[in-house]
């Protein structure tokens, strides 16, 4: 549905009024927000559905938030570009997988620190030639468990740093305040990410690289952390939303309590 546009973008304006009263209240305490909104395995991989599966309208819904929110003045990225012209080289998706793999999980994560650069110039991404490419045992991935076909596996890889000099806590709550990774005396900024299980793919542990305090929420607990009270306990330079393109009607409803504090 996704893919052939039939979905539509119920509470836009809802969603833009949300995001204008929160990046407002950042704004006054000098806080960066960005939206991060990971693209749909179709949307970066047309080519590869069934030729009967045709895309029904000329935008689609998250065309039309990406423009919606750029006219309104809201900090959100576009990474499709991007890796539209990353696959042309290397997957940037698994083959068995809904999810980004560990390069296309880089290539996002290379765009977003790109962009917060531009209000943050301490900020540089680093480059793939810093990493050892990882490869780890192939698994079972989440379409053949959809279809119970557990004997398709698919190696996992993934760039991994030749220094270790980021610390990593996981408390141990999937849905909700799962990772704290720090830099010992980095005077980098502090991060609070709110993520799905695009999150939990690679990119968190890229991006740990590039903030002195990091701090990561699952989504599903946004209105429990994404409060003024935590903000003000947390402390951070930059707050990243981040969700994938196929639960966007989602967010207005995550960022409900926020706005109605």
């Amino acid at each position: 549905d996704d893919f052939q546009n039939l979905k539509k973008m119920k509470d836009k304006k809802i969603l833009g009024k949300e995001l204008t009263t929160l990046n407002q209240y950042l704004k006054s305490q000098g806080i960066t927000l960005l939206i991060v909104v990971a693209p749909n395995k179709a949307t970066i991989y047309p080519d590869k559905l069934p030729e009967q599966i045709k895309s029904l309208l000329t935008q689609s819904r998250l065309d039309g938030l990406i423009s919606y929110l750029e006219d309104n003045n809201l900090p959100i990225i576009d990474l499709m570009p991007a890796l539209q012209a990353a696959r042309q080289e290397q997957d940037v998706y698994y083959k068995t997988n809904t999810h980004w793999n560990g390069y296309g999980a880089f290539i996002a994560y290379t765009t977003i620190i790109n962009a917060l650069g531009r209000s943050h110039p301490e900020l540089k991404p680093y480059e793939v030639s810093d990493f050892e490419l990882v490869t780890a045992e192939p698994s079972v991935h989440d379409i053949p468990k959809l279809i119970h076909a557990n004997f398709i596996t698919e190696p996992n890889f993934f760039f991994e740093s030749e220094k270790d000099f980021v610390q990593t806590l996981h408390p141990g709550d999937y849905f909700g305040y799962n990772r704290y990774s720090w830099i010992p005396d980095s005077n980098l900024p502090t991060l609070i990410m709110f993520h799905d299980s695009f999150g939990f793919n690679y990119i968190n542990d890229y991006l740990s690289m590039n903030f002195a305090e990091s701090h990561y929420f699952h989504l599903r607990s946004m209105s429990e952390y994404l409060t003024r009270e935590s903000i003000q306990q947390f402390k951070p330079d930059i707050i990243i939303i981040e969700i994938v393109e196929r639960d966007l009607e989602l967010l207005p409803g995550y960022l409900l309590n926020f706005a109605s504090e």
